[in-house]
């Protein structure tokens, strides 16, 4: 078996350049902002609900450091949301706005419900009279 290696040395000049390289003449864009911010939501639905941003906030928590943090953040979340009008009071009433669409989009599809057939099916007797692994 003839293995051929490559063996770099001080001499070698190599350099490096990304496909597709722009020639350094080219005009540099810069991006300018638009005056209106885009929004991602359905502004007619209003602010999410006060327990929309407690769930929100409070799972944020949970996934951080666990169950204590996350009633922590839920409180602190439904206080600051109410109270700032910052971007702190914006990401926690994002946080609502999603923990929202995750419950419309789960009532939706019937998740609870499929949920309870699955645990049940799971304790359920089959055809030979011993049950389901």
């Amino acid at each position: 078996m003839n293995i051929n290696t490559f063996k770099m040395t001080a001499k070698d000049n190599y350099s490096f350049e990304p496909v597709g390289a722009v020639p350094p003449s080219a005009p540099v864009g810069e991006a300018i902002p638009s005056a209106t911010p885009e929004t991602y939501y359905n502004e007619d639905e209003g602010p999410p609900s006060d327990i929309a941003i407690m769930v929100g906030c409070g799972l944020l928590g949970c996934v951080i450091a666990g169950p204590f943090l996350a009633i922590v953040t839920g409180l602190g979340g439904k206080y600051i949301a109410d109270r700032n009008q910052g971007p702190i009071g914006d990401s926690a009433r994002a946080l609502g706005r999603i923990a929202a669409a995750a419950g419309k989009k789960a009532k939706e599809e019937h998740l609870f419900s499929k949920l309870k057939d699955s645990v049940r099916s799971l304790f359920s007797k089959n055809d030979q009279g011993t049950t389901s692994k």
